[in-house]
């Protein structure tokens, strides 16, 4: 690196001071290659003259730059003296490191050469005191004798490295700097029980007031917590413990640099709170001087406001905390930081359970005279012993009447002083010299008035104590019913639910349409916030479908959504988005969705639908798409659904006979038409004794299902009409007998068109059938006697071959991945449709069946991991090669999902539950299913059911604007109550409860929330809040939860153990490693336990001894095999993806497998993993089985048993649980009502 290094002219400097140069330049010399660019690096020190501090007589390390070089010789300049971060750091040389990102965060006061430093481009700076290591016992080891100042270009987040560097430096060179002592960490229980409560307490009131920061202050005092009747002197210091505090993203930079210092007594609005035994409140952190509040320059970086500073006491060990809550920028008037402060301090007593709050005395904003001049009144305060005192501007206090409790001193204009009844209003003279006689009568004759308003007022709640009314929460909560329900907007705006609203709570104040739009659309944003991060935890691809609107004027509504299989395997629906856009726009606005959501390579299935219909739009969308989305397989892409397709078949019927159907719409015209004329159709139809057949009704030529009716009723009246021609000779419209002839063949053939549409849920495979069977029909027809049908049937098949096209190959992988169905009944459908031609079509789908398999499938034909390795210098080369031989050839998962026989119908009712279950078998083939079973078939069947009716825009809703509009949609799509979360599990709740039990049949039990899960009994309210605290989406994912000796779990591993979520093994080890620290303290304890990690390793016995013997296997879990009657191996089996138990009880030599699916646990793999897990441990106790078994007892001779009665899981994705379950309660597995409440 290019620096300039100066040693400046040796002139007079005493003996001392030129050692200490000396010391300078061989610590810059080490500092040379460890700084960036574009740096100054100086010492300060004392002159010649002994006093006046300067640097031009010192060397300095600087990276060739002009301007740096400019400033070092601008701070050289004499009448340099005045207080700045130089003068801090040399005169308060016990204190620690100054350092700032940009000098401009310092005021001109704080920083004497601000405008030459911001003018030569410096931007963070840091000055460290710098203290000589050998100097003479006389003098005080603390004294600074120097101070090196570091100089950037650049603004720095924080100065760690460079505050390593240095250190390491001047510790080379026999010179030390002061840094900030480690934070004693040794918290005995009660210590660490309040700090976990006080992290509660301060994220809740942070979440609760959206406080920006919440600091924990621990006054320390010879390595411990000082107590609560500590003496007034204190000579410790504050210093900030980080797990207990509480910041948002943007404020972690504040709470790193708090972690970096001290506070001492007076400083800042923590240290005034300590030092005053009283609350402390700041109106403004960033007017504090540096020197009286350290952190001022930060402050003003992160914007910060006002703060206030609350005492709290444990009673577990009379332990004090100061937390120091900071305000919300926007919060500036004092009336509304007072009334936030006071809202603040009742949440926090609501919420501390083992920690009080110190008592209080009035805040700054209550001091003066005996008339605020802020606040035109005055507000006295309890001291500790509950007595009322006002404080007099010479800050003696003076003791007044309790009646003050009750009533406000306020000026009136004239500038009496006057008693205002909190009560009632009322005034009284409320001069000193007026005595308090008569507010003490006015209390005893209102006081009754108070408590029925009180009664009124304060609410129980069903938790017990006082509900406390939020109106911001109230009125965020009134908006979203607003969103769910599609109330109208101007129903705030009603006097009578005006007056419903004030007779429920009078504090409530209904807001505008303004406030509930713009409230409307922070919900959304934010629900779409929790929603984005939901999907891209999920491993599944999703179907789309697109509902488009038109109307007119090149406008059209074009509406988004989602579905994709969860976690749980629960079909979901998601509306992505709501546009208004243009015709030629729509394509773009699909793409501009995707990506804004970042789904756009994980859709899987798309399907269209166009109102009215358009073809040549339709066309246009479809190529546009395909070129768009070329990832896509085109196949997968739809814009006609089954309905769609069989009404164009039957259009094609009435076309052949439009003619006919024109006079049979005469006939019931002119028999409708008049009285007369349907008494003679009514003497018609009894002559030909016809008179219980209802008469025929016109049809909606739009709607062919009507003209069906139609004609079919008007076929079994063609008598009736015939006779009625005989006898009314104005009666000319009756079709001839060939005309109805033709009419009774194509209605013949549209009955099988119509039948299909007749059931009121059809499924994918009937539907399928009812396609083969039409297309078997249309062969036939082709083949017919009558011109007119041959050509009916020849219009039908083009119809039917170009649709056909578009969703067979949905059709066909729905049907394979329907465990009742497979690859046989497609072949069975293609039989019925293509006769001796259906092997050909069935090998072309099969062929596209299985390279869409492929492209899931991993390549594991290649992958030498799982064979066994043996030693080559042994002869047990050839031993893999004879293993590998006796190994069936390898099949995959659609090859042996397609073997196995077709499940019966009546046992199987739920595709979605069958492969919940079954999906760990086929783990390749499962994730294909999950993707392709998301395929909403009501989308393929029905028309106009792809979107339902939340692409209805709520005439309430008319005039919004566009934004606003989509937000109300897609909030009444994604807002959940917390009952239908609990039941249903839906994403849009942190915190999604789900019922997972496994109860016994018939067996009914109470139901209880608690976070995440579903219990049989009640929850603590601790063990409720830590719940919430594990489990909160909120907080971040990597910070550590559980720690043992040997693991720790993060809150993301935690997040394993939610309902319907597949366990990670780490925390299976964490448990082991638990189990084994409680046994350990048991002096009756037989069991052991042993970390997955280890039968992870016993493929290999080789491996796996020297893995054991490096983690030191045997003396962390299993020290003493003599005393060990069970001991408890969880194993993860690759192939089902599944979680099992081995238990070797050692007494009785029996090895049991405990498994939650045991009706696919005979697998040689097991058999395998067993075996090498038990040679594996012979080996590593041979010296304990030589030495008290003499070598006739040994692991691998124990007998296998697969109990019976071992409690089988419901699911797919319980067996890590139930793992769990038999570690912890071993003794419950034959218990009837064993079940898993999570």
């Amino acid at each position: 690196m290019d620096v300039e290094q100066l040693s400046c002219v040796v002139d007079d400097l005493p003996p001392a001071m030129l050692r200490l140069r000396e010391k300078m330049e061989k610590a810059l010399s080490l500092l040379k290659d460890s700084l960036g660019s574009s740096f100054l690096a100086q010492f300060w020190a004392e002159g010649k003259r002994g006093f006046a501090q300067g640097n031009l007589s010192y060397p300095h390390l600087c990276v060739p730059n002009s301007t740096l070089l400019e400033y070092r010789q601008l701070e050289g300049r004499p009448g340099f003296l005045r207080r700045d971060i130089l003068n801090r750091a040399w005169s308060y040389g016990r204190q620690f490191p100054e350092w700032t990102s940009n000098v401009s965060y310092y005021r001109p006061d704080e920083y004497a050469h601000l405008s030459d430093a911001i003018s030569c481009g410096v931007r963070g700076i840091i000055a460290f005191p710098v203290i000589e290591s050998d100097q003479p016992n006389y003098i005080s080891p603390n004294l600074c004798c120097a101070v090196l100042e570091l100089v950037t270009m650049e603004e720095k987040q924080d100065f760690d490295l460079e505050t390593e560097k240095v250190a390491q430096a001047l510790q080379a060179a026999n010179l030390r700097t002061r840094l900030p002592r480690p934070r004693p960490q040794g918290f005995n229980e009660v210590q660490r029980a309040a700090l976990t409560e006080i992290a509660d307490v301060t994220r809740a009131v942070c979440q609760t007031h959206r406080l920006p920061l919440a600091l924990t202050w621990i006054p320390w005092g010879h390595d411990d917590i000082l107590k609560y009747n500590l003496s007034f002197w204190w000579s410790g210091q504050l210093a900030i413990e980080r797990t207990a505090c509480y910041a948002d993203e943007e404020m972690q930079g504040f709470v790193h640099a708090c972690e970096q210092l001290f506070l001492i007594t007076g400083q800042g609005a923590a240290g005034q709170a300590f030092k005053a035994r009283l609350p402390s409140f700041e109106p403004d952190v960033k007017e504090k001087h540096v020197r009286d509040y350290p952190l001022a320059h930060h402050a003003r970086k992160y914007n910060l406001n006002a703060a206030v500073a609350i005492l709290l006491r444990s009673t577990g060990d009379d332990c004090i905390y100061i937390l120091e809550f900071f305000l919300p920028i926007l919060v500036k008037e004092s009336s509304e930081q007072k009334e936030l402060v006071a809202k603040l301090k009742l949440t926090l007593q609501q919420t501390c359970r083992r920690l009080t709050m110190f008592p209080e005395e009035p805040f700054p904003w209550k001091r003066g005279s005996k008339v605020s001049k802020n606040n035109d009144k005055i507000e006295p305060a309890p001291d500790r012993d509950g007595h009322m005192f006002i404080e007099r501007a010479d800050n003696k206090r003076r003791k007044v009447s309790e009646v003050w409790k009750h009533f406000d001193k306020v000026i009136e204009e004239n500038g009496a002083v006057r008693a205002l009844c909190k009560g009632c209003q009322k005034k009284y003279p409320g001069e000193s010299t007026k005595g308090t006689s008569n507010l003490h009568k006015h209390l005893k004759s209102c006081s009754r008035k108070r408590q029925r308003d009180a009664k009124q007022h304060t609410l129980p709640s069903d938790l017990g104590g006082n509900f406390v009314f939020d109106q911001e929460r109230s009125r965020l909560n009134f908006v979203r019913m607003i969103m769910k329900l599609g109330f109208p907007l101007d129903m705030i705006q009603n006097e009578f639910f005006k007056t419903f609203v004030y007779d429920l709570q009078p504090k409530f104040q209904l807001c505008s349409q303004d406030t509930v739009q713009a409230d409307a659309l922070s919900i959304y944003r934010q629900e779409k916030e929790k929603l984005m991060k939901y999907l891209d935890n999920l491993s599944s691809l999703f179907s789309l479908t697109i509902d488009l609107q038109s109307y007119g004027d090149n406008k059209m509504s074009c509406c988004l959504t989602m579905h994709f299989i969860d976690d749980g395997w629960r079909m979901n629906k998601k509306i992505l988005a709501f546009r208004m856009i243009e015709h030629d726009y729509m394509n773009e606005a699909v793409k501009d969705v995707l990506v804004e959501w970042n789904i756009i390579k994980k859709v899987q299935f798309m399907f269209a639908e166009i109102a009215p219909p358009n073809s040549q739009m339709t066309r246009e969308f479809r190529s546009k798409l395909l070129s768009q989305f070329p990832h896509m397989n085109g196949e997968l892409l739809c814009f006609s659904c089954y309905a769609q397709t069989l009404e164009l078949l039957a259009r094609d019927g009435f076309y052949e006979i439009k003619d006919v159907l024109n006079k049979i719409r005469g006939c019931i015209e002119y028999v409708n038409a008049t009285p007369s004329n349907q008494d003679k159709f009514q003497k018609a139809t009894n002559h030909v004794k016809l008179q219980d057949m209802k008469a025929a009704s016109h049809d909606d030529p739009t709607r062919w299902e009507t003209t069906f009716v139609m004609l079919r009723s008007a076929l079994e009246l063609r008598e009736a009409l015939t006779q009625l021609e005989q006898v009314d000779f104005d009666f000319k419209v009756n079709p001839s007998a060939e005309e109805w002839k033709m009419a009774m063949i194509v209605c013949g053939c549209l009955k099988v068109i119509h039948k299909s549409l007749g059931s009121s849920s059809p499924s994918i495979d009937a539907c399928f059938l009812d396609v083969c069977y039409i297309y078997k029909n249309l062969l036939s027809w082709e083949k017919s006697e009558h011109a007119y049908v041959c050509s009916m049937a020849k219009r039908m098949k083009v119809n039917l071959d170009r649709h056909w096209s578009e969703w067979s190959f949905a059709f066909g992988i729905l049907l394979v991945l329907d465990p009742r169905c497979k690859l046989k009944f497609v072949q069975y459908g293609f039989l019925l449709m293509y006769g001796s031609d259906a092997s050909k079509y069935l090998q072309e789908f099969r062929s596209k069946l299985t390279c869409m398999y492929n492209s899931y499938a991993n390549d594991t034909a290649s992958d030498i991991s799982c064979l066994p390795s043996y030693d080559l210098d042994s002869d047990g080369k050839f031993l893999g090669f004879c293993e590998w031989l006796k190994v069936d050839p390898l099949k995959s998962d659609l090859d042996r999902y397609l073997g196995e026989p077709v499940e019966n119908r009546d046992k199987v009712s739920d595709v979605l539950a069958w492969w919940r279950v079954n999906a760990p078998r086929f783990s390749t083939l499962g994730k294909m299913a999950r993707d392709f079973l998301a395929i909403p078939i009501s989308a393929i069947l029905s028309k106009s059911t792809i979107s339902g009716e939340s692409t209805k825009v709520n005439p309430s809703f008319n005039g919004l604007r566009p934004e606003i509009l989509e937000a109300f949609i897609c909030g009444q799509d994604w807002l959940e109550s917390l009952e239908n979360n609990s039941k249903e599990g839906k994403p849009g709740s942190s915190l999604v409860s789900t019922d997972v039990r496994f109860d016994s049949p018939g067996k009914q039990m109470s139901k209880y929330l608690a976070g995440p899960f579903t219990v049989s009994k009640p929850t603590s309210p601790e063990d409720l809040k830590l719940i919430q605290y594990v489990f909160d989406s909120s907080l971040s994912e990597s910070e550590t939860i559980v720690q043992c000796n040997n693991y720790h779990l993060s809150r993301k591993e935690l997040y394993s153990l939610r309902p319907e979520t597949w366990l990670d093994d780490n925390v299976l080890s964490t448990i082991s490693d638990a189990m084994t620290l409680v046994k350990r303290k048991m002096e009756d304890s037989v069991n052991r336990y042993l970390p997955i990690v280890f039968a992870a390793n016993a493929d290999d016995p080789s491996k796996c001894i020297s893995f054991a013997k490096k983690h030191r296997m045997k003396e962390n879990y299993m020290s003493d095999l003599l005393c060990c009657e069970k001991a408890f191996v969880p194993v993860f089996d690759n192939e089902r993806r599944h979680f099992f138990l081995f238990v070797l009880q050692l007494k009785k030599q029996v090895v049991e497998i405990w498994d939650s699916l045991a009706a696919s646990c005979q697998s040689d793999w097991v058999d395998r993993r067993l075996h090498n897990l038990l040679v594996s441990l012979d080996a590593l106790f041979k010296d304990d089985i030589d030495q008290n078994y003499q070598k006739v007892w040994s692991f691998t001779d124990f007998r296998v048993e697969r109990p019976s009665n071992v409690p089988q899981q419901q699911n797919g994705h319980d067996c890590g649980v139930y793992v769990i379950k038999f570690m912890l309660a071993p003794e419950e597995l034959t218990n009837p009502d064993f079940m898993v409440r999570f």
